[in-house]
Formats: structure tokens, C-alpha cells, sequence
């Protein structure tokens, strides 16, 4: 595979709603693997994303099962987990790494195929479900990263993820570009590197 095709999701969403059981049930997912930050949780603080309250309960009662998969550290992970009521999870991941896809796939008593992974970063979450060879879904992070040592990281990987999803969209005839709250954090010449 090469490195553009490892960091293209194989979808796109607006928000975590738009991923429905139904969809899932046409790709044959039982399972996500899940990040925390940006996904389900806002960064770096302790509440949960309105949306995905709404949406972990859609999926349990769809009997879809999901498991954190974050490089966050546990002291980061653990209330999340129990907030949420999620079952399982993985702190300290080191995503793209491949250690931790196939363990938890079978934690969760599912196969290979059967799962998904959801997440908003292409660099760690896109490519690392790439490489696993799993459904990649990428979902347009909520807010830009609050954490003061990471915020110039993440004003350079965000402006590689637009370029991303612009080719994202030249495939497949959508208009996804970031919330506005994220653009208003880019530079001039980010901005204008997507036309949509």
C-alpha cells in the first residue's frame, strides 16, 4: 500500500451519528475500536462529547460492541471508560504500531473483519486501521486540541489532514472540510490548500 492510500479513511462523517447500525450491518462490523480524544471525549478534559453519549448507547442497543483503542495514558483512559460504560479498552496503544489490533479484536470475541476502527487523527487512527487491513473511519474532530505543548503539532497535522481529505473528496464527489472552530486555528495558507 502506499503511504497517500495508508492515510485515505475508507469513510468520512460529519459526526459520529452519521455511523448508524445499518451501515455498519452492510460492512459486516460487529465491533469498533474506538479513540477517546476528539472521538468520544473533548480533549483533554473529563466530558464526554454530546453525541457520542447519544451514539454508544445506539450502538449497545444495536449490539455493537466497542473498546477504547487511545495512546492516551491510563490516568486519562480509566474515567472515560467508566463515564462511559464501555468494557473494553487499551491505554498506551502506540498507534500506527499494530500491537494491540488483533488482541482486542479477540477480546471483544470477534474476528478479523468483523471490526472497525473510529478515530480523528489520520497520522495515528487512519493509518494504523490501514495497516491492520480494518475499516478505517475517520470523523471530523470536534475542537482543536487544547493541550499547549501538542497545539503547534496539531496546527501541522491537521493541515496534512486537509490535503487528505480533499483527495478524500476528489474520490468519492463529497464537500468534508473541517468545523469552522478547527480552520480558525490554521494558518492562512492551510486554509486555502482545500477548495471545499
Amino acid at each position: 500500500m502506499l503511504k497517500e492510500e495508508l492515510y485515505l479513511p475508507d469513510h468520512i462523517f460529519n459526526s459520529i451519528l452519521d455511523i448508524t447500525p445499518a451501515f455498519l450491518k452492510e460492512h459486516g462490523i460487529k465491533g469498533i475500536l474506538c479513540d477517546v480524544d476528539n472521538t468520544l471525549a473533548y480533549d483533554n478534559r473529563k466530558l464526554a462529547i454530546p453525541e457520542a453519549v447519544e451514539w454508544l448507547d445506539i450502538m449497545k442497543k444495536a449490539g455493537i460492541k466497542i473498546c477504547i483503542m487511545s495512546n492516551a495514558f491510563p490516568v486519562r483512559v480509566k474515567p472515560m471508560v467508566k463515564m462511559l460504560g464501555i468494557k473494553y479498552y487499551r491505554s498506551r496503544c502506540h498507534k500506527p504500531r499494530q500491537w494491540f489490533y488483533q488482541p482486542l479484536t479477540a477480546k471483544m470475541g470477534l474476528k478479523h473483519g468483523e471490526v472497525a476502527f473510529l478515530g480523528d487523527q489520520m497520522k495515528t487512527d487512519i493509518v494504523g486501521a490501514n495497516t491492520a487491513d480494518i475499516l478505517s473511519l475517520y470523523v471530523m474532530p470536534y475542537a482543536f486540541e487544547t493541550n499547549p505543548f501538542y497545539k503547534n503539532i496539531f496546527k501541522k497535522r491537521r493541515a496534512i489532514e486537509r490535503r487528505y481529505i480533499k483527495m478524500y473528496n476528489e474520490l468519492h464527489g463529497t464537500k468534508f472540510d473541517f468545523p469552522d472552530c478547527i480552520k480558525a486555528e490554521m494558518h492562512a495558507e492551510d486554509i486555502k490548500e482545500c477548495v471545499y
